[in-house]
């Protein structure tokens, strides 16, 4: 962070420069537009004397060319991936979020490589352990967005209202059981695989961190500042760290919605009057770029319009996930029935659906609770079973389990939610509550205090340092 003299018509001003360096899994929907949504955030609160450059570190994704539209610079990190799925990418094989060793090391040691020719002022990141890494390897101050609270006394706490869907039998007991359970053994989920990462541990012991074992997820993605892009009162059931701030919802749109109305982009006509055809209920099937195949088809299967299920169907289909005619087969076909790969304006076309059932990405449930609809969702992690269980406990929608996860059972689902408007008044409501809110610019403010912080931000250590 330096300061600068400006000298003009005889005046003399003290300018601050601030570099931050943006890192984010820009194949992934969810994460790249929020860190879009929170980058534009930040150069818009820039405040007066602060000259802000905003750098986005990219693997590829289909999401780099909107950075580089919305005006930020953007910086190739190795390995370069195809960039459209990020699963596939990193050969995810869970619990380990990567596929090898190998895959973590080459990750860290890009990271770190763009961040010593970058020398910026600060990191941003989202749920990308190998940049917190880096970024603390390197003693650069760290801030992370991340969709909870991945902190280890929040855990502890009782963070997680359900017992996960991978916990085996347990899984399969009465919710009000497996919520007294997960209430009890709150300590326990401390010690899930998921949160202690083997061969991310061992990337990063090679590339010098000082511990060796498992790496510890909430080591792993520890930051000075911590945004959470979430509803606040999602977020009351236990104690939350100083430095980790529940900001307000943050995806597509988010910055357009005004308590008097907003100013969106409009939905594709084509998909417009697909759902809005002959007066039927509208189902929208919206699984994101993170959700698995077999799940697309199960939904699609669900879908299905039958003698009694007589519904207008759009499907939307991410390319890296499973191709648009097989999953029009699994969906019968027929001329109530569209299903495109096109990138829509999630936030407008959600609008026209009264049901909609997707993944538990923290994009695709605010989104869609934002437009006052009620979803129903399968989690496929364990971050978007919470979400989705909120919105359970909201009354604005379904959870359904992955061992559950079957046509049939979507399909009464649906119709549950459709012929029952307290989902739908529910979902409204929480729309009423997200409009009250400013997430990116919260966030934004935060961010500012922190980086502004006199007389530059404070770094994280790594353990033993």
């Amino acid at each position: 962070m330096q300061e600068m003299i400006d000298r003009g018509e005889g005046a003399i001003e003290r300018t601050r420069s601030v570099h931050v360096a943006v890192s984010a899994v820009m194949s992934n929907a969810g994460e790249a537009t929020r860190a879009l949504s929170l980058a534009r955030a930040l150069r818009g609160t820039c405040p007066v004397g602060v000259r802000l450059t905003v750098s986005f570190l990219s693997q590829g994704g289909r999401f780099d060319a909107a950075a580089a539209e919305a005006g930020f610079a953007m910086v190739p990190c190795r390995p370069q991936f195809r960039g459209e799925n990020a699963m596939q990418d990193l050969q995810r094989d869970l619990p380990e979020l990567v596929g090898s060793e190998q895959i973590a090391r080459d990750l860290i040691e890009g990271q770190l490589a763009a961040l010593r020719a970058l020398g910026p002022d600060a990191v941003l990141h989202g749920f990308w352990p190998f940049a917190g890494i880096a970024a603390r390897l390197l003693g650069l101050p760290n801030i992370a967005f991340l969709p909870l609270p991945l902190v280890r006394s929040c855990i502890a706490g009782g963070m997680f209202p359900d017992l996960p869907d991978e916990a085996g039998p347990a899984a399969r007991l009465p919710r009000p059981v497996r919520h007294r359970l997960a209430k009890a053994g709150s300590t326990l989920m401390t010690r899930a695989p998921f949160f202690h990462q083997r061969r991310l541990g061992a990337a990063a012991a090679t590339c010098g961190w000082p511990t060796s074992g498992p790496l510890p997820l909430w080591e792993a993605n520890r930051a000075a500042l911590t945004v959470i892009n979430d509803l606040p009162a999602f977020h009351t059931g236990y104690p939350l760290p100083e430095n980790v701030v529940v900001t307000g919802p943050v995806f597509p749109g988010c910055e357009t919605l005004r308590e008097d109305g907003d100013q969106e982009a409009e939905p594709d006509p084509q998909i417009a009057a697909a759902l809005h055809r002959d007066g039927r209920p509208a189902v929208l099937v919206a699984m994101g770029s993170s959700g698995s195949r077999q799940a697309l088809l199960e939904a699609a299967r669900a879908v299905a319009p039958t003698d009694r299920d007589r519904w207008n169907v759009v499907i939307l289909v991410p390319p890296a996930v499973c191709g648009t005619d097989e999953v029009h087969a699994a969906a019968g076909g027929g001329p109530h029935v569209l299903v495109t790969d096109r990138f829509v304006p999630a936030l407008a076309v959600t609008r026209l659906a009264d049901v909609v059932v997707g993944h538990g990405g923290q994009g695709t449930v605010q989104t869609t609770m934002a437009a006052g609809t009620p979803m129903i969702g399968i989690g496929t992690v364990l971050e978007q079973q919470v979400n989705l269980e909120h919105v359970r406990q909201a009354g604005a929608g379904l959870r359904v389990q992955q061992h559950r996860w079957r046509a049939p059972v979507v399909r009464r689902a649906i119709r549950t939610v459709l012929a029952d408007p307290a989902y739908r008044r529910h979902a409204q409501e929480l729309a009423a509550s997200i409009r009250t809110q400013d997430g990116p610019g919260t966030a934004a403010e935060r961010m500012w205090e922190y980086l502004l912080g006199h007389p530059s931000p404070v770094p994280v250590p790594v353990p033993g340092a």
